[in-house]
C-alpha cells in the first residue's frame, strides 16, 4: 500500500510483474494478449488503485479484449522497447499502445546499459529501503517535479522540449525521438502488431498557473518557450510513418478537474478517467456485441436469469475475500447479498418456483465440496449429499422436486457420478452409475430425462432417460466440451468448448445437428446461461486479469 499527503493506493503484481486486483490469484499469468500498453510510471499508475487505471477503465468498455498493462517506473523509449523486444512480443498483441510523456520522454533518448545499482535495486529489498528512504537526494525548488523545466538555462537548452532555443544535446534527443519511434513501428509490425501512439502533456502545458510558477522560479519568459513543440514532434512523427496516435493535451486543458496531483507528477483518477473516455472514443471501431454487467472484478462466475421477478443469479467476491452469492435485479441494478461465507460458495442455482437455492460449498482444489439445499421461506439448510460422500454443481428440475448433481465417495476411490435427489423426501432416490466421470447435469424440458457431460476421449455430452434408465451419447466434439445449458425452447444447446486452448461459447442444433461457435476471444467464456428468449445469453467470463459476467445477444 502506498500512502502520501495526496493518495493512498494499493499495488499488486501477479508472478510476471504485470498490475492486478487485490483478489485476483499472483500465480494467474497472461500469455497472450490483444491490446498491449507500454509506458513508464504514467502508464503503471501506482499512484491509483487497479480499477482507476485508465487500461482497467478501457477493458470495461471492450470486455472481449484482453487488456494488459506494462508500465514500468523510470523506463525510457528505448528501455520500453527493449522490454517489448525481451517479453513484449511473447504476448502476440494486436495492438501496441505507447505512452509519451512531456515530462520526461524528450530527453535522455538513447540505449543504456545496466548497472550494478540497477541490479540491486530490482534484487535487494534492503538496498531499495536505503535507496528510497535514507539515500535519496533529490532536490525539489518548488516542492514538486517540474520536468521538462529546469533551474538553469543550459539544462533548459539541452533538455526541456518546450524551450526555444535548441543546443546540441537536444537535437540528438529530437533525432533520437524520431528514430526510436520508427524503430517501435518495425518491431511492432514484425510481431504482426499495429502501433498506437498516446501523448501526455505536461502539467504546465495544461494549468497556466503552475506554468507561470516555473517560469517565475526559473527565470524563463513567455517568449522563450513554444508550449506546443512537443506536440508537433509528436503528431509529424506520427504521421511521418503512417501511425495511429492521440494527443491529450487539449482533453487535459478542457477538464473542469486537474488531471495530475500537485506534488506527486503523476496522474490522479480524474486523468486516468479522462483518457480512458478518450480512448473509448477513439477505438470505437473495435466495440463488440458483449456488454459487461459489473464495474470492477468480484469474481462472478455461474450466473442464471430467472424471469418472474428479472433477477439475475450468480457467485462473487467481496473486497475482503469473502465468498457471496448474489441477486441482482435488471430492472433496478440494485442487488442483495443472498448468502455469505469465507467457505467457497458457488454453482448456485434457484427453483423455478424460487422455493429453494441450491448451491456448491467447500474446496474445490480439494474436491471436498457439499451441495446446500436453502428453503427460501423456511430460511433453513441441508446437505443435500450423502454423509459419505460429496457433490457439487447441483440443477433443479422444471417441477422443483428432483435435484440432481454429481457426487462421489469421501474416501475418493470411486468417480463422479450424476445422482438424484428428491426434494420432498430428502434423500438420494437414483444414481447414474459410470466408470467415466460425468458432470453438469441439467434436465430436458419434459424433465423425463437429464444431460451430462461424460468423460471419454474428451467430454461428451450424455443423456439419461429416467423412465428407462438407458443412456445415449448426443453430442461427442474432437475437444472437451464443459458448462452445457438448453435454450428456453429446448431446440438448442449451449456449451463451453475448449477449441484452441481457451473457453469459447459453441451452439448445438437438435434439428439440424450442426455445430456453431458463438464467440471467438483469447479470454475464457464460461457457464452459458438463456435469458427469456433463445438469442438472449448470459456468461461468465475471464479477459486476461479481467473477469465477469456478460451478456450477448446470439442468433441461433
Amino acid at each position: 500500500m502506498f500512502r502520501t499527503n495526496e493518495y493512498v493506493s494499493n499495488y499488486k503484481t501477479n508472478c510476471q510483474g504485470y498490475r492486478i486486483d487485490e483478489l485476483s490469484n499472483p500465480y494467474d499469468s497472461i500469455k497472450t494478449c490483444d491490446w498491449l500498453f507500454i509506458g513508464d510510471s504514467f502508464t503503471q499508475g501506482a499512484q491509483v488503485n487497479y480499477a482507476d487505471l485508465y487500461s482497467t477503465q478501457l477493458y470495461r468498455e471492450f470486455p472481449d479484449k484482453v487488456i494488459l498493462n506494462a508500465g514500468i517506473s523510470g523506463a525510457g523509449l528505448y528501455d520500453e522497447l527493449n522490454y517489448f523486444k525481451d517479453k513484449g512480443k511473447l504476448l502476440k498483441p494486436k495492438y501496441v499502445f505507447l505512452q509519451i510523456g512531456v515530462f520526461n520522454d524528450f530527453f535522455n533518448i538513447k540505449e543504456r546499459r545496466s548497472t550494478y545499482q540497477d541490479y540491486l535495486i530490482a534484487y535487494s529489498d534492503l538496498y531499495r529501503y536505503f535507496a528510497y528512504n535514507v539515500f535519496s537526494t533529490d532536490s525539489l525548488p518548488l516542492g514538486r517535479w517540474t520536468e521538462p523545466f529546469f533551474p538553469s538555462r543550459q539544462e533548459n537548452t539541452d533538455y526541456n522540449i518546450l524551450y526555444k532555443e535548441v543546443s546540441p544535446t537536444k537535437q540528438a534527443d529530437i533525432t533520437a525521438f524520431k528514430t526510436c519511434i520508427k524503430q517501435w513501428k518495425i518491431e511492432v509490425e514484425k510481431n504482426g502488431g499495429k502501433l498506437f501512439l498516446l501523448l501526455l502533456p505536461s502539467k504546465e502545458q495544461v494549468s497556466t498557473k503552475l506554468l507561470m510558477e516555473v517560469m517565475h522560479k526559473y527565470n524563463i519568459s513567455l517568449s522563450e518557450l513554444d508550449m506546443d513543440a512537443p506536440n508537433k514532434l509528436f503528431a509529424s512523427t506520427a504521421e511521418s510513418l503512417n501511425l495511429d496516435y492521440l494527443d491529450l493535451t487539449e482533453v487535459f486543458r478542457e477538464s473542469s478537474s486537474f488531471p495530475f496531483f500537485y506534488q506527486d507528477e503523476h496522474l490522479n483518477v480524474c486523468g486516468h478517467n479522462l483518457i480512458a473516455k478518450a480512448m473509448k472514443e477513439k477505438l470505437q471501431g473495435f466495440y463488440s456485441d458483449i456488454k459487461i454487467t459489473g464495474t470492477s472484478n468480484h469474481h462472478e462466475r455461474y450466473p442464471s436469469l430467472y424471469q418472474r421477478d428479472s433477477i439475475l443469479l450468480y457467485q462473487s467476491m467481496d473486497s475482503d475475500g469473502g465468498y457471496m452469492i448474489t441477486s441482482a435485479s435488471l430492472k433496478d441494478g440494485q442487488k442483495s447479498v443472498i448468502v455469505k461465507s469465507y467457505e467457497e460458495l458457488i454453482h448456485p442455482v434457484y427453483s423455478k418456483d424460487r422455493r429453494y437455492l441450491a448451491y456448491t460449498e467447500g474446496s474445490q482444489e480439494s474436491s471436498e465440496t457439499d451441495v446446500i439445499l436453502y428453503d427460501v421461506i423456511v430460511g433453513t439448510s441441508i446437505k443435500a449429499n450423502q454423509d459419505n460422500t460429496y457433490g457439487a454443481i447441483p440443477a433443479f428440475n422444471h417441477h422443483c422436486n428432483l435435484l440432481a448433481f454429481p457426487s462421489w465417495n469421501k474416501n475418493k476411490q470411486d468417480v463422479a457420478n450424476i445422482v438424484l435427489y428428491d426434494i420432498r423426501k430428502r434423500a438420494v432416490i437414483k444414481r447414474i452409475h459410470s466408470e467415466q466421470e460425468c458432470w453438469r447435469p441439467i434436465f430436458a424440458l419434459d424433465d423425463q430425462s437429464i444431460l451430462y457431460i461424460q468423460k471419454d476421449k474428451h467430454f461428451i455430452v450424455r443423456q439419461y432417460d429416467i423412465s428407462t434408465s438407458t443412456t445415449s451419447t448426443i453430442l461427442a466434439m474432437p475437444f472437451d466440451i464443459w458448462d452445457i445449458t438448453l435454450s428456453p425452447s429446448g431446440t438448442y444447446l449451449v456449451f463451453a468448448g475448449n477449441k484452441d486452448g481457451n473457453w469459447d461459447l459453441f451452439s448445438f442444433s437438435f434439428k439440424s445437428r450442426k455445430v456453431e461457435q458463438l464467440t471467438n476471444t483469447l479470454g475464457d467464456e464460461w457457464d452459458p446461461a438463456f435469458g427469456p428468449t433463445d438469442n438472449d445469453l448470459w456468461f461468465a467470463g475471464r479477459f486476461g486479469f479481467n473477469d465477469g459476467v456478460f451478456y450477448k445477444q446470439v442468433d441461433l
